[in-house]
């Protein structure tokens, strides 16, 4: 199961942090770079998952947490304008995108990461106290 953290092929960054991953891997189980021992083998090895999954599952939690938050701290309320945003209710009527490329941002990744929209995200968060609900029966269906 590959986890996506950006666009639909994996960055270069993603490569790097996956390569760095493995050689810490190998480091650990004192594994030489002439024994030729497959990637996929050290991986079952040592039971982890890819790094792709781990950051995936702390940016799912740092939503989570963010999204239960008391509305009246500064990181709830910047979260929600962005959902807000991504439902297509600007702050006020005055307000438009800066011109150029769209930016990437944190809940892009997100989405990116559970192939939902962030509003639908937010409920389940927001609920989650309440029903149990969490994210990662999300995770799982992939």
């Amino acid at each position: 199961m590959q986890v996506k953290l950006g666009l639909s092929s994996p960055s270069t960054q993603e490569l790097s942090l996956e390569a760095f991953h493995m050689k810490c891997q190998r480091q650990l189980l004192q594994i030489k770079w002439h024994q030729f021992i497959r990637n996929v083998a050290i991986s079952a090895t040592t039971g982890l998952p890819s790094i792709a999954e781990t950051i995936s599952g702390r940016r799912n939690g740092l939503f989570g947490h963010v999204a239960r938050l008391a509305d009246d701290v500064p990181a709830h309320k910047a979260l929600r304008s962005q959902i807000n945003l991504s439902l297509g209710r600007p702050p006020n009527n005055q307000w438009s995108r800066h011109p150029g490329r769209p930016r990437n941002r944190w809940v892009d990744q997100i989405r990116r990461d559970n192939n939902l929209a962030p509003a639908d995200l937010w409920r389940r968060a927001v609920n989650r106290g309440h029903r149990g609900a969490t994210l990662r029966p999300v995770l799982a269906m992939r």
